[in-house]
């Protein structure tokens, strides 16, 4: 029993290491990664033509990098923000035909604090 109990601990001290570790959810709280690697996309809705849709907040990089990149309704890429090593403040909007924008971010090795909020102009 203390062997299977040893076997998981070390597992799940390998996981950060491996996989990466996320703790919460990017646009509601500040969210601490530890080595995360991948893809997140969020959905935001513009209900008027012109209307600015995006995020703001800041970027805490203690490792890798963290790459924010709305896209319109066409699938059209209308902005990006890269934050490498270092803290930055991000403002990402993208504007055109109302309807639905997605919110990619991509994460390479990311160590570090994201705490974004929807935007709107």
């Amino acid at each position: 029993m203390r062997l299977l109990v040893v076997g998981l601990g070390l597992g799940l001290a390998a996981l950060p290491l491996t996989s990466g570790l996320r703790l919460g959810y990017v646009t509601l709280t500040p969210t601490s990664m530890f080595n995360a690697t991948g893809e997140n996309r969020y959905t935001l809705r513009a209900y008027d033509p012109d209307q600015a849709v995006g995020v703001r907040g800041s970027c805490k990089v203690s490792s890798g990098r963290a790459t924010f990149r709305p896209t319109d309704p066409k699938g059209t890429q209308s902005a990006v923000q890269v934050c490498p090593q270092g803290q930055w403040g991000l403002n990402v909007l993208g504007a055109g035909d109302g309807g639905n924008y997605t919110l990619t971010t991509d994460l390479e090795k990311f160590s570090g604090t994201i705490d974004i909020e929807e935007a709107r102009k």
